[in-house]
């Protein structure tokens, strides 16, 4: 054999090396499983997952990451940067990002609470006693706190958007601290365990969740980007699998899970007992009358149209 030809074929046989080798890497393997949240007892199932290291038994060779946001907007973005997998959030944020083409969707519910306008003035006892000096604590615009406020504010001042130049965004815990200190805060679109130590000060409902929607509905609910549903669908229907999990310890053991959650929310097992129960919250993989605020967003112009049910959601989701 000549050299010219045996180079040749050296080179032939290097390159079909390299492409197989390449072929054969395929994604990046994934070794961390991230998962957002916010504050709140509606994402007990959450902590019982984190605290009774539930996902780390069935995946023990991933680093399970958890990280707290005070909004929706945190979540959004760190998913858009690929940072985390899984995002708990209101319903709301949900529909206004996919109308602005974020590629995720619903991949479960997780809790249906009392949320209501709470506000420390006692000449406030609907939005039409609002001043232009009054300010309403929520915890960003677009958010499902936001769009409740605007179905009322519809309905009592014939206008969605009349009380959105009298907003503050601030996290459920900073805005319970401003409300109670007699800030320039006003009112506060409030859920457990912050709405109970607001009334505990003496302030009073102007109006809740089930009264504006007409029934209960889910509140929490978690999302994944398409992208990662289709890359890793066996990391996506552990993790499904796992929460329902947790979502049945609490159903069918109140006393533990209590027992459990009650240190990390700082409040005693009795106290968190009361807010467990309904009204309190109620802890569900179902999504569950999400259609009349899908409907009211499209009416009132925060989503671009009224998305058929099938575009929003995974093949898992109860919709109800």
């Amino acid at each position: 054999m000549n050299r010219r030809k045996y180079g040749k074929q050296v080179i032939a046989v290097v390159l079909l090396v390299l492409i197989l080798g390449l072929s054969g890497c395929g994604k990046k393997e994934k070794t961390t499983l991230s998962i957002a949240q916010q504050f709140g007892i509606a994402y007990a199932p959450l902590n019982i997952m984190e605290e009774m290291g539930m996902l780390e038994e069935k995946l023990p060779d991933m680093e399970i990451e958890w990280v707290r946001f005070g909004g929706p907007t945190g979540i959004r973005e760190a998913m858009l940067n690929g940072e985390v997998d899984f995002g708990f959030m209101g319903v709301g944020p949900v529909l206004v990002g996919i109308s602005n083409g974020m590629e995720w969707k619903y991949a479960t519910g997780i809790s249906a609470n009392e949320v209501a306008i709470v506000t420390d003035k006692e000449e406030i006892q609907s939005l039409e006693d609002f001043t232009e000096q009054d300010r309403i604590a929520i915890l960003s615009p677009g958010c499902t706190q936001h769009i409740l406020l605007c179905m009322l504010a519809k309905e009592q001042l014939g206008e969605a958007t009349a009380l959105d130049h009298q907003l503050v965004s601030m996290s459920h815990p900073d805005a319970m601290n401003a409300l109670i200190a007699d800030t320039e805060i006003s009112a506060h679109i409030a859920t457990p365990p912050y709405l109970q130590e607001e009334l505990k000060h003496g302030m009073h409902i102007i109006a809740d969740g089930e009264d504006i929607v007409g029934g209960q509905f889910t509140f929490i609910s978690g999302v994944a980007m398409v992208k990662f549903h289709e890359e890793y669908p066996e990391l996506y229907d552990v993790f499904i699998e796992t929460l329902n999990e947790a979502i049945d310890y609490i159903n069918d053991n109140p006393e533990e899970a209590i027992e459990i959650l009650a240190p990390l929310y700082g409040i005693s097992e009795a106290e968190l007992k009361e807010q467990m129960g309904y009204g309190g919250t109620i802890y569900t993989n179902a999504l569950e009358n999400v259609a009349p605020i899908k409907k009211a967003m499209y009416e009132m112009g925060y989503i671009s149209e009224d998305f058929p049910v099938e575009d929003i959601i995974f093949d898992n989701v109860q919709w109800k």
